[in-house]
C-alpha cells in the first residue's frame, strides 16, 4: 500500500473529482452548518434507507472523510445514505458545554442534520448510526452519551472520550459500541487517549459495564493477510450483553491512528492495517442493530450450548452443541451467504477465503443461532 504524507495526501484530495455526493448546509444558533451527502445507487423514495454519519477528524473536513474512508462505495453495495458533516473550524466540540471555550453545540447541529435528513430523503428512523475518527469518534460518543435514543449504534476509530463526556456520560438506553484503536496511536495514545480524556480500554470498560455486559470476553486473532502492514487485529468481545447487545474492540497491534483499510497509508500518523476494511467491519456491526433489538438473524447468539470449533478455523468447522441440527448458512461480514451446509455437524470451509464470517445455525424448533468465527 503506498505510503504518502498528510501534506501530500490532502493535496491530492484538493484535486480529487468524481464523487457523486450533494453539499448542503443550514443555520443553527446562527451559524452556517454543512455537510456533504451521499444517496446509494438506485436512491427511491419509495424505500426507507438506513442512514450513517460518518464525522471527520481534528483539522480534516467533509470531502477528506469520504475521500479517506471510501464509505460511499459501501454505502452504494449495500443501500444505505451516508453523511459527512462538517465542524466548525474542523473541530467536534466533544470536550465540554457549548460556550466561547468549548465552541459549538454540536450535539444539536448533528441531531437537527438527522431531522434535516430525514425530512428531505425517506430515512428508516428506527436504523440511523454513528461513527468517525479521532475526534470525530470522541464526537460519536458524546452522541451516544446525549441522544441514544435516536441512535441505534455506534462506531469510533482512534478516537475515546474526554474526561467531561466519561463522568457526565448517561445514555438513555444501552446502545451497541464497536471501538477500532492502534496499540502505537501518536496521537490518541492507547494507553492515555489524548490530553483530557481516557485511554481506549478504559473506554471500552466503561461502555462495556454500562451496556452491563459480562467482564468476560473472547478473541478472535484475525489473520494476518497483508504482512506488510506490520501490524495485527484482535477482535474483543463482550458476552451475556442485555437486550442483544454487542460491545466489540477491535484492538489494532501495532496500529497508528488511521483507518484499518484506508485507500492511503499516511505514514506519519503510524501503520494502517490491512487485514480488515474499518469500513466494512463497521456496517456489518451497524446492519446487526436496529434502535428497536437486532437486526433478524443478524444477532451474535451468546447461547453457550453451541459453538464452533476449533475457531479460528482452517479446512473444517465443527457445530458443537445443536440439537436437531437442520442445516448452517455461513454470510461473510457484508451480509452475502458464501456457503449453505445441509444437516451436517462437520462443514466443508476449504473454499472460502480467509476472513471473518457468521454462521447461521438452524435446528429442528425453528430457531436460529448465529455464531461469529475467523476463517483462517
Amino acid at each position: 500500500m503506498k505510503q504518502i504524507s498528510t501534506i501530500a495526501f490532502f493535496t491530492f484530495l484538493l484535486h480529487f473529482s468524481g464523487l457523486k455526493a450533494q453539499t448542503d448546509s443550514f443555520v443553527v444558533d446562527g451559524l452556517y452548518r454543512s455537510y456533504i451527502l451521499h444517496l446509494p445507487s438506485g436512491y427511491t423514495s419509495s424505500r426507507a434507507y438506513p442512514l450513517v454519519m460518518n464525522l471527520h477528524g481534528y483539522t480534516s473536513n467533509a470531502i477528506q472523510e469520504e475521500v479517506y474512508t471510501n464509505m460511499d462505495a459501501s454505502a452504494d453495495a449495500n443501500g444505505y445514505i451516508v453523511v459527512y458533516p462538517n465542524g466548525i473550524a474542523n473541530y467536534w466540540n466533544s470536550w465540554g458545554p457549548p460556550g466561547a471555550t468549548y465552541g459549538a453545540n454540536d450535539v444539536k447541529f448533528l441531531t437537527e442534520l438527522i431531522d434535516t435528513i430525514s425530512v428531505r430523503y425517506h430515512v428508516n428512523a428506527n436504523r440511523v448510526y454513528s461513527c468517525g475518527i479521532s475526534n470525530g469518534g470522541y464526537m460519536t460518543y458524546t452522541l451516544a452519551c446525549s441522544i441514544a435514543d435516536r441512535l441505534a449504534a455506534i462506531a469510533s476509530v482512534s478516537g475515546t472520550m474526554s474526561l467531561n463526556t466519561y463522568s457526565t456520560c448517561n445514555p438513555s438506553r444501552k446502545i451497541p459500541v464497536l471501538h477500532v484503536h492502534g496499540t502505537s496511536d501518536p496521537v490518541v495514545p492507547y494507553a492515555t487517549g489524548a490530553t483530557g480524556s481516557i485511554g481506549a480500554e478504559q473506554t471500552v470498560a466503561f461502555w462495556r459495564d454500562t451496556d452491563a455486559c459480562a467482564n468476560s470476553s473472547d478473541t478472535l486473532f484475525v489473520p494476518n493477510t497483508d504482512v506488510g502492514d506490520s501490524s495485527t487485529v484482535q477482535i474483543i468481545r463482550y458476552q451475556n450483553c442485555p437486550a442483544s447487545n454487542e460491545v466489540l474492540f477491535y484492538k489494532i497491534i501495532n496500529g497508528g491512528h488511521t483507518w484499518p483499510g484506508a485507500a492511503f497509508d499516511i505514514s506519519n500518523y503510524g501503520n494502517t492495517n490491512h487485514d480488515i476494511s474499518a469500513t466494512d467491519e463497521i456496517w456489518a456491526f451497524f446492519n446487526r442493530y436496529t434502535l428497536t433489538g437486532p437486526n433478524g438473524l443478524s444477532e451474535i447468539s451468546t447461547d453457550p450450548a453451541i459453538s464452533l470449533s476449533p475457531n479460528p478455523a482452517g479446512s473444517r468447522l465443527s457445530i458443537i452443541g445443536a440439537e436437531g441440527l437442520t442445516g448452517t448458512t455461513i454470510y461473510d461480514l457484508t451480509g452475502r451467504d458464501v456457503l449453505i451446509s445441509g444437516a451436517h455437524n462437520v462443514i466443508d470451509i476449504e473454499s472460502i477465503s480467509s476472513g471473518i464470517y457468521v454462521a447461521v445455525i438452524h435446528t429442528g424448533t425453528g430457531q436460529s443461532r448465529s455464531l461469529r468465527f475467523v476463517k483462517e
